[in-house]
């Protein structure tokens, strides 16, 4: 597995959402990345397609955090800023 957090501002209501590349349920093209939204009860198991720039790719720990804290997104990417 593999966690993102989209960090697109473009998209407001997909902006900082935490998403996960499973690769036996998703797949890559050219620059686009497909993931899922397991955060949400509504959507899970449904693929998502983003360009992989609008995608930063984070440890499970930050994947985990993102979850549960709303105010983890903007920590998040100050750390991988670095």
């Amino acid at each position: 597995m593999r966690y993102y957090i989209n960090m697109n501002k473009s998209v407001e209501e997909e902006y900082g959402k935490a998403f996960l590349f499973d690769p036996e349920r998703c797949k890559e093209e050219n620059d686009e990345i497909e993931v899922l939204n397991e955060a949400d009860p509504r959507d899970s198991g449904k693929t998502y397609i983003f360009p992989e720039s609008f995608l930063l790719e984070i440890s499970e720990d930050d994947y985990r955090e993102a979850l549960v804290s709303l105010g983890a997104t903007e920590k998040i990417l100050e750390k991988y800023s670095k």
